[in-house]
């Protein structure tokens, strides 16, 4: 043990020796240590989804697919809410319920803010294991005007979790918190802060009824427990039957059906909670948040890079501790000659390695707390529980590990050095094959960095290109806001906004810009159907986004009675095309038939095509219909400047709207989210390439060092020979070339295939081609000059006294 203790003594005092080494050393070890613990922190974080409920097997999630153009093989994690009676009637599942997730204008007090409401069954608390910490839940599961909220919401609305009793007013209504529950873990797929009865008082009626009884349309989540000894295929066969005897099946046209094959126009299945955060079935599908499915790939590919930079940093430092103890003979020799053992110089290497892998540990942990709240919300995660005394503990371990794993070629060269030509001062060099290893290192280390900026660079292109692809209207000098429930309040602040004196055109929607809410109705059009996006539109619309009338004329004005009593309806142009129409006026006065509900409408118009949805998906074809009471979006057109024009609203609104907050977003911003998912993806990337890179820069720095020395006596001689400064920098730079170049041949194959991959996701592909490739091999070749050229002007200024001696 004291030989042990001699040892860190020493090494510690190597350490202080030369502060300079072991500063670069310990940092380049704490940037991998910490990029590795919060990208295996989150793979970790990311496998606890659900882990909390103890009937996370027995307990699934409906999902469902439908059999539609444009939608096949695409799975949903929301289903139709009929399938929750259907299950129960069947009496094949003990208990279901429905969760659906409504934004609602909640007032506490003189606080007026937008809540997530969570609409469920009583079954919902046993199902999800609520625990009530205060009141009755089942009331608040069960009674139209009453709500139940999580302590955290409680504290929130009104400063302390004692909120049983308490009204708050929800949309214009009055309501009761009926209890207090304990809020979910942040590794819930369902989330829920206020929890309130399906048939909730806050909600139209109207358009409650429609949603909970239509099989279909999908809202929200179903959940069931099969009763015990009852398999969920069993669940999901009694299900699909019921569907396809269902009135909405049963009075679906034979027209619809053709277009379907004869296939069920949508099928079941189900994911037990265990598995649903990363269930593969729906990395292709849509619904449901960000925060309720990741896809598994990917969180094994940032585990996968964490570790990729671990390695990196560990050969970086196996490159820098080998130079050192090549420097350290005479210590060795001496040591070899005062009796110390083979075992016991090796020994003292690898204890060294370790306490740096500790001190390295130590810090990267602190910078890896430090960068935590910035990682989680890059990830749109709460991390918060990601530094436990387990994790703390097994990390340090794994420094250990790292430490001697890292030390064992430094070590190995330690115990071959001789001491007695190393006490009579002629230093022995690596062996040929050691210095093949290290540089085969480094070309690990810059293959891992050219491929990694490639990637970035190819990504963010992509997201760059997507997001300034042609919209066909004006995106800068628009605003969006959501608007209370009420008509006649929409109409009269959409009138007054629009007399504003720099507003230009101000017309009310039923969807916001980009939202990924999907109406398709299906037109017959002779033997073929075609599947048109349907937007809801109030007056104005199409002259406010500046959509160019190709012929006809748009939707009745605001003054124009009943709405649209004629159902006309306006089409894009490519619409008109696909219905098979060469030019758009022929389009004009056309009736056109929908398919399976609906009456179809008259042509009054064909406009230009507007791109909303992102360089992923094809081109939608528009059909615009008079929005009615249903629209509730105000699109406002201005000139000038916003935060003036963002400030002119805001001072309208609490006139026509006190119970209901106001949110606007600029048009550029809605648009932008369609790439906030590839940003992230992006950002992760550039910080991984950016680590790699100063990594591959250190790594080349020591072999430069190195390689100087060795050639040392050449670079002399052929100084004295008359060589001039540019036959110097060739010898020296040729080797750091060559590594580069074998970076690339390993590093860039690999990254292309990548990228192909990921560009094949798109319809619209930004024009990559190589030169993303090209720009990271010139970045790492920047990165090597700058790190190569301190010991490249220590070459040219070698002095041969110096040189030659000894």
């Amino acid at each position: 043990m004291s030989e042990i203790l001699q040892d860190f003594r020493v090494g510690w005092r190597w350490l202080l020796k030369e502060p300079g080494w072991s500063a670069l050393v310990i940092a380049g070890l704490a940037v991998g240590f910490a990029c590795c613990f919060l990208l295996l922190g989150y793979a970790r974080y990311s496998l606890q989804y659900n882990q909390h409920l103890q009937g996370k097997r027995q307990v699934y999630q409906l999902e469902s697919r439908f059999n539609l153009p444009g939608m096949d093989n695409k799975w949903l994690n929301v289903a139709p809410f009929p399938a929750v009676q259907a299950m129960r009637d069947g009496g094949l599942a003990e208990r279901t319920s429905l969760a659906w997730d409504v934004q609602q204008a909640v007032r506490a007090g003189q606080s007026v803010s937008m809540q997530e409401v969570t609409l469920a069954d009583p079954d919902f608390a046993q199902l999800f294991e609520v625990k009530t910490l205060a009141g009755d839940l089942s009331a608040a599961l069960s009674r139209p005007d009453q709500v139940a909220l999580t302590d955290d919401k409680a504290r929130q609305l009104f400063g302390s979790a004692a909120a049983v009793g308490k009204t708050l007013r929800v949309n214009g209504q009055n309501v009761a918190v009926a209890a207090v529950v304990a809020a979910p873990p942040s590794t819930s797929t369902q989330r829920y802060a206020i929890l309130a009865a399906r048939r909730f008082v806050a909600m139209d009626d109207k358009m409650s009824r429609a949603m909970l009884e239509n099989w279909g349309g999908v809202s929200g989540k179903v959940y069931f427990r099969p009763r015990v000894g009852v398999s969920r295929e069993q669940v999901l066969a009694n299900l699909q039957q019921t569907f396809e005897h269902s009135a909405f099946s049963r009075g679906l046209p034979p027209e619809f059906r053709q277009m379907l094959k004869n296939r069920p126009m949508v099928v079941y299945g189900a994911a037990a909670l265990a598995d649903v955060y990363l269930d593969p079935r729906l990395d292709a599908g849509v619904g449901g948040g960000d925060s309720e499915h990741a896809r598994r790939g990917e969180v094994w590919g940032l585990a996968a890079i964490g570790l990729l930079i671990l390695l990196l940093a560990a050969i970086n430092y196996v490159n820098l501790t080998t130079v050192r103890t090549i420097r350290r003979q005479r210590e060795i020799g001496v040591r070899k000659v005062l009796g110390a053992s083979v075992a016991r110089v090796a020994g003292q290497f690898l204890l060294e390695s370790v306490l740096v892998s500790l001190l390295a540990m130590a810090l990267g942990l602190l910078l890896a707390w430090l960068l935590l709240p910035g990682f989680a919300f890059l990830m749109q995660r709460e991390l918060d529980g990601m530094f436990t005394l387990g994790s703390v503990a097994l990390a340090l371990l794994a420094a250990i590990g790292v430490g001697g794993l890292a030390g064992a070629y430094p070590a190995w060269v330690a115990s071959r050095v001789r001491a007695t030509q190393a006490l009579a001062g002629r230093d022995q060099q690596e062996t040929t094959r050691g210095v093949w290893l290290r540089r085969g290192l480094t070309v690990t280390q810059f293959a891992a960095a050219m491929a990694l900026s490639g990637v970035t660079l190819a990504i963010a292109w992509q997201a760059w290109y997507g997001s300034r692809l042609d919209t066909g209207f004006q995106v800068e000098g628009l605003l969006t806001l959501e608007t209370g429930s009420s008509r006649h309040a929409r109409e009269a602040l959409r009138a007054a906004v629009a007399a504003l004196p720099s507003v230009s055109g101000a017309a009310l929607s039923g969807n916001n810009l980009a939202d990924g809410s999907m109406n398709i109705t299906s037109i017959k059009q002779g033997e073929r159907s075609i599947n048109l996006e349907v937007r809801s539109i109030g007056c104005a619309y199409l002259e406010t986004y500046g959509v160019r009338l190709l012929a006809g004329h748009v939707l009745p004005g605001c003054a124009s009675p009943q709405d649209n009593a004629r159902r006309e309806c306006v089409l894009s142009e490519s619409a008109a095309r696909d219905l098979g129409y060469a030019m758009p006026q022929q389009a004009v006065g056309r009736k056109l038939n929908a398919e399976g509900a609906g009456d179809g409408c008259m042509v009054a118009g064909v406009v230009s095509d507007i791109r909303l949805q992102s360089a992923r998906e094809k081109a939608r074809s528009w059909m615009y219909v008079a929005a009615g009471g249903s629209a509730d979006v105000l699109s406002v057109r201005f000139r000038g400047d916003e935060a003036a024009m963002r400030a002119s609203i805001a001072g309208l609104w609490p006139r026509y709207f006190p119970d209901y907050p106001l949110k606007m977003e600029s048009a550029r911003y809605r648009l932008d989210q369609r790439y906030a998912a590839d940003a992230k993806q992006a950002g992760l990337l550039a910080a991984a390439a950016g680590v790699a890179l100063l990594i591959a820069s250190f790594g080349i720095y020591v072999l430069a060092a190195y390689s100087v020395q060795r050639m040392a006596r050449e670079v002399v001689l052929r100084k004295l020979h008359g060589a001039g400064d540019g036959v110097i920098a060739r010898l020296v730079g040729r080797e750091f070339l060559w590594v580069l170049l074998a970076g690339a041949a390993i590093g860039l194959l690999p990254a292309w295939l990548y990228i192909r991959q990921y560009l094949a996701a798109f319809a619209e592909r930004a024009p990559v081609g190589g030169w993303t490739l090209l720009l990271s091999l010139a970045l790492c070749l920047l990165v090597a000059a700058l790190a190569v050229w301190k010991h490249l002007a220590a070459a040219l200024r070698l002095r041969p006294a110096l040189a030659l001696k000894g």
